[in-house]
């Protein structure tokens, strides 16, 4: 129904909306501000009211104060009292009460019994005066509040002394009190052109309001001399409470109130009269818009025809513009719209194409790991039977050729297969301590020739420089990938410098670098005099795949290699840079405790360790595992070997003699490598265990008092390293069980 409705009918409904929508929130802006005003002048006027009477009661306290003193230094009054004839004490009792001008006159004796009261009420009797009295004197205050029987007194006690006051010989009492009553909160209240209610517990013993509005106000308990809003009855209040009693029985409370509805019911009364007005001007203002808007409405209709045609698809639609009013612009803004959306159309295309690559590359980094592990099984395999056929001896020269190349090839399948692992973070690292300085200075030996003789290259090496737990062929890729990035940054020369230093971080700067830890660290620095980039680019440069350079002369790896392997090894990395400016990568390790590793030497100047115990080889990969027996037996060992889990389960339940080592996959069907160490530790205490894997899911983990880096061989192995890991596994203090890894 509402798009039936024409467009003239439409505005001019929209306009009569605005208007009273503006109407009322100005009306609702300036009530607001006016109550506003008026809350606060209240709340000045009740504080004023509330130190009035603390004057008031303070002139009075000294007043009565002195009267009690002179009072009870009356010569009569200590006759009387000296005496302790009760019948002459009540009856010259009444005289000194008219004496002192008091609502209230009680006479004690020295044991604090009450011998004699004078009130204006019968209400308060002697009983009544006793209890007051004695809470008094428990109490050692002077000046007290007293109540009983719906009448409520402020009292002066003074002590009556035979003699002068500084021998303090007490014979009696006396006790001065004014009644508060609903007179005096009249007389307060028109001191303070306010309502008063003065309060004895939860009871109100006087005020000026009316009956059914003190019985709400005694339902209400305000609290502290800030201004607070009460409801009394139908009508609002802004009270402030004085405590009169402190730290005594009863408290007695003294209420000031304004009437909130009283001082804005003007405010109400300008609200209709604006409020009139504001619909008047509306109306007229309706009216006179409905006679004038066919001038301006009639040319949208023009417009109605391009929206029709983009509505069909056409872009071209011809639109002509006569005016440059209004209606002009708006004519002007559709064919913008117009343009904008046709390139938004192009630009949502390019989106999608971006964001299928995307979703490509999240896939193929999700398969990295589990490509790179089957690729594993096949390399292990590859390059175990090349290493087999080159031990027989008998090759002839283009045999050996042939087999010399498949072992290159496979070689370079490693690096890509680890490259692969880096990026997915997935590859097994074999950390130790590390001297940064040293790989470094080995590596510069090489950086000149790889960034060419138009590139500067300096190193600074940091002085008592800590060591680090890395792998270090990672930490050579790192180095060798920055280098590479700084001088494909460069391609007309620069200078390109690295810098190595201790850092302590303290809870402050490593805020400043989230998910930092404070802590000691080795900074391991690398900076070029390239040119730069800006922050978008900056953001995106640790991403798989993403590159700066030509189609076809960057794989967009190499930077996601480093983040992989900094991130893997424990460390943070952090770029800085600026268009035109250059950039420093900044890689923080973790400072080790630990002296740098020694290299080992190369394989090939050692024999082949062998020996004869009994091992238990589990591998799911018919070719790995048949493999790995032939370099096991080849070594002299006695090998047991099974498929899965159950099966190697049988093999050991039904074999009477020692297994001297477990050598098993990791990922395998059923049950996995670690359940099954476990199982047969449980019945093999000695039994010591290898886990072949070419994932870093495990590598993290320590098996008892060993290193699991200890105990894992990575795929793909050669003969040389499973002989030698089999036999380092053998010569080391036995492992506890793995159930100790939690």
């Amino acid at each position: 129904m509402y798009r039936a409705i024409p467009l003239r009918t439409k505005f001019l409904l929209s306009m009569l909306v605005v208007s009273t929508g503006l109407t009322a929130a100005t009306l609702s802006v300036v009530s607001y501000n006016v109550q506003k005003g008026i809350r606060q002048s209240l709340n000045e006027e009740l504080r004023d009211s509330v130190k009035t009477y603390e004057t008031f009661a303070k002139q009075r306290e000294a007043m009565m104060s002195r009267s009690s003193e002179l009072l009870a230094n009356l010569p009569n009054v200590r006759a009387l009292m000296t005496s302790e004839d009760l019948p002459t004490i009540q009856n010259e009792s009444g005289e000194i009460w008219r004496l002192s001008g008091s609502d209230l006159l009680v006479l004690a004796n020295r044991a604090g019994v009450v011998v004699a009261v004078q009130s204006n009420a019968h209400e308060f009797d002697q009983a009544t005066a006793q209890i007051s009295l004695r809470t008094a004197l428990d109490q050692g205050n002077p000046r007290a509040w007293w109540s009983g029987n719906g009448r409520l007194y402020q009292v002066w006690l003074q002590p009556i002394y035979f003699g002068p006051a500084s021998r303090n010989t007490t014979i009696g009492y006396l006790a001065t009190g004014y009644e508060v009553n609903s007179q005096a909160a009249r007389e307060f209240g028109a001191i303070v052109s306010s309502e008063v209610a003065f309060r004895s517990g939860d009871t109100i013993v006087a005020s000026t309001l009316a009956g059914l509005n003190q019985a709400a106000l005694s339902q209400q308990h305000p609290d502290g001399r800030d201004v607070q809003q009460l409801q009394v009855g139908s009508e609002r209040y802004l009270a402030s409470t004085l405590a009169l009693s402190v730290d005594q029985s009863p408290l007695v409370s003294v209420s000031v109130l304004k009437s909130f509805d009283k001082a804005t019911d003007f405010l109400h009364r300008l609200n209709d009269v604006l409020l009139g007005l504001g619909l008047v001007s509306v109306v007229s203002g309706t009216l006179l818009v409905f006679l004038i808007s066919h001038t301006f409405t009639k040319p949208l209709a023009s417009l109605v025809a391009g929206v029709r045609a983009l509505s069909d698809g056409n872009f071209d639609f011809p639109l002509s513009t006569t005016s440059q009013d209004e209606v002009g612009e708006v004519t002007v803004a559709f064919d913008r719209m117009r343009n904008n959306l046709r390139a938004a159309q192009a630009e949502q295309k390019q989106l999608e194409d971006r964001l299928r690559q995307a979703h490509k590359m999240e896939a193929i980094g999700r398969l990295a790991g589990g490509v790179a592990h089957d690729f594993n099984n096949l390399l292990t395999i590859i390059r175990g039977n090349s290493d087999l056929l080159l031990d027989r001896g008998s090759l002839d020269s283009a045999q050996q050729r042939n087999i010399d190349q498949i072992q290159k090839a496979s070689n370079r399948a490693v690096a890509m297969t680890r490259q692969l692992l880096a990026f997915s973070r997935m590859q097994v690292l074999q950390p130790r301590a590390v001297d940064l300085n040293l790989a470094i200075s080995e590596m510069s030996k090489m950086i000149p020739r790889l960034i060419g003789e138009h590139i500067e290259f300096s190193f600074e090496a940091g002085t008592n420089l800590s060591t680090v737990m890395a792998d270090p062929g990672q930490i050579e890729q790192v180095f060798l990938n920055l280098a590479v990035n700084a001088r494909d940054a460069m391609p007309d020369g620069g200078k390109l410098h690295v810098l190595t230093a201790n850092v302590v971080l303290n809870e402050d700067e490593a805020r400043k670098r989230p998910p930092m830890q404070p802590g000691a660290y080795v900074l391991f620095a690398v900076s070029d005099t390239g040119h730069g980039m800006d922050a978008e680019t900056k953001a995106r440069i640790f991403e798989p795949f993403f590159t700066t350079k030509e189609l076809g002369k960057g794989t967009g790896l190499g930077l996601a290699t480093v983040y992989g392997i900094v991130k893997q090894s424990g460390g943070f990395i952090w770029v800085e840079s600026e268009k035109g400016k250059g950039a420093t990568f900044e890689v923080y390790l973790p400072a080790a405790q630990k002296p740098a590793a020694a290299a080992g030497e190369p394989a090939e100047s050692r024999a082949l360790p062998g020996g004869t115990e009994t091992i238990l080889v589990v591998e799911d990969e018919t070719g790995v595992r048949e493999l790995a027996c032939s370099f096991l037996r080849a070594g002299g060992y006695s090998v047991l070997e099974a498929s899965d889990s159950g099966e190697a389960l049988r093999l050991a339940a039904g074999c009477n003699s020692p297994i001297h080592l477990l050598l098993a996959d990791v990922v395998m069907p059923k049950l996995s490598g670690t359940e099954l160490a476990k199982r047969l530790q449980a019945s093999r205490r000695d039994l010591r265990v290898i886990f072949m894997t070419g994932y870093a899911d495990f590598s993290s983990r320590s098996v008892g008092a060993v290193s699991i880096d200890l105990i894992l061989l990575q795929k793909p192995f050669s003969r040389a390293s499973l002989l030698e890991k089999v036999r380092e596994v053998l010569t080391v203090a036995q492992v506890s069980s793995l159930d100790k890894t939690g």
